[in-house]
């Protein structure tokens, strides 16, 4: 059984891309928890949530929502389209009434949950319509539990890439995906991806990951590419196979080195349409 925090967002669409992963990942719906955030605008949030310690409580009645402001009117809604896709498709879910979920509040449930899912649309100014993922790189940071990122639209995946640098934070994502899926995702396509930059550099331990590897995963392949620009070469294959899901250990850099350097999951999430999770300690 897991337990699964999922941000709602506006569009009525993430709850069918919500119902496509619990389809596609959890067998036996009924035995797992689905925990709903509502987030109307994380942009606008983490503003707010620098002046306010705690979001305010309230707790609203999706059924009767005549008497209440436009934006509890909005969120009424959002409660509405997920409950009413959840219970069609027999998912066990709890909604959480936080009138204004903040970062600092998400980050501290992910400590007592398995999975986080999000939605790349969430991250973008409902006012501009430009893309403001900051929040999602604290949100990405400071995660307890693995983080997926989801597309509009995401399709039931048939291809599971395991990036790995030979570093232990690449072998404990691949762990962490596996002993949430693996039964679920046994037989799906699985390559481990490794992008070097020396077409005679072999994979680090390649004997020890495959015999970890193998005890999860039926159809296990290893490749091997050449290239400075790691991202690149990551979205050039995710992009090359059909409906892919990358999984990628640490979120990495610190804040000042990030703005220097754009780390690999970074070029990833900004692309936006790749299914992504990401696992870090």
């Amino acid at each position: 059984m897991a337990k699964i925090l999922v941000a709602l967002e506006e569009k009525s669409s993430f709850v069918n891309d919500i119902v496509t992963v619990a389809n596609d990942f959890l067998p036996k719906l009924s035995d797992h928890l689905f925990l709903a955030f509502v987030v109307k605008d994380l942009a606008y949030t983490s503003k707010v949530s620098s002046y306010v310690k705690e979001a305010s409580m309230v707790d609203i009645n999706p059924g009767n929502i005549d008497h209440l402001s436009e934006e509890d009117s909005q969120k009424a809604e959002v409660i509405s389209s997920f409950e009413k896709g959840v219970r069609h498709a027999k998912i066990r879910y709890q909604i959480y009434n936080n009138f204004k979920i903040t970062a600092h509040e998400l980050i501290k449930q992910t400590t007592y949950a398995d999975l986080l899912i999000l939605s790349y649309e969430i991250f973008f100014n409902h006012v501009t319509r430009k893309k403001d993922t900051s929040l999602l790189y604290q949100i990405l940071k400071g995660s307890r539990c693995p983080v997926m990122i989801v597309p509009e639209n995401i399709q039931p995946i048939k291809n599971i890439v395991l990036t790995y640098d030979g570093k232990e934070s690449s072998v404990f994502a691949i762990r962490a995906f596996s002993n949430l899926f693996d039964f679920a995702v046994k037989d799906k396509i699985t390559t481990i991806l490794t992008v070097s930059p020396s077409a005679d550099e072999e994979i680090s331990n390649e004997k020890l990951l495959m015999e970890l590897v193998k005890e999860h995963f039926r159809n296990v392949g290893l490749q091997l590419l050449n290239g400075y620009n790691t991202s690149r070469e990551i979205l050039n294959f995710a992009e090359s196979v059909e409906d892919p899901l990358v999984i990628m250990g640490a979120y990495g850099r610190s804040t000042i080195s990030n703005l220097i350097i754009p780390s690999v999951a970074r070029r990833i999430i900004e692309n936006r349409r790749i299914p992504l999770l990401i696992a870090h300690r």
